[in-house]
């Protein structure tokens, strides 16, 4: 009777081993993926949404006070009422978040859909720009 091969120690040991290894691996490197992806959209999608609901509920002076430095001075409370109040806002959808940087300039771009009084979906895309460590809409 030949001698009973016995099973290497590698597959028995080691290759499972190897295996969640790569598995674990595989799991940390999209947990830091997802969470560095979430960790850059949440500021300015909380950032649109208060300058957003400031809009549609007609809060205009606290529209005002959320927009980036040089709309500020340019834009007024008046202006924003004069483009957004008429028909009057109902909602809004935030549809997308796209973050960017080019040469160390962080900015971004928010797509939101506005629901008006009469039905009619009002798309907008609103520039974002980071200021003082706080995103501000910049039109």
């Amino acid at each position: 009777m030949p001698p009973r091969r016995r099973r290497s120690r590698w597959l028995t040991i080691g290759l499972p081993l190897a295996v969640l290894a790569a598995l674990g691996g595989c799991g940390v490197a999209v947990w830091v993926l997802v969470g560095g992806v979430a960790g850059s959209l949440g500021p300015v999608t909380r950032a649109a949404d208060v300058y957003a609901s400031a809009l549609v509920e007609q809060r205009w002076q606290d529209a005002h006070a959320l927009l980036c430095a040089s709309n500020r001075a340019a834009v007024s409370a008046a202006d924003l009422a004069a483009q957004h109040g008429a028909p009057p806002l109902t909602g809004y959808r935030i549809d997308g978040v796209d973050v960017s940087t080019v040469n160390g300039d962080t900015t971004a771009r928010v797509e939101i859909t506005f629901t008006t009084e009469v039905g009619l979906p009002d798309r907008t895309v609103l520039p974002m720009t980071e200021e003082g460590g706080r995103w501000h809409p910049c039109l």
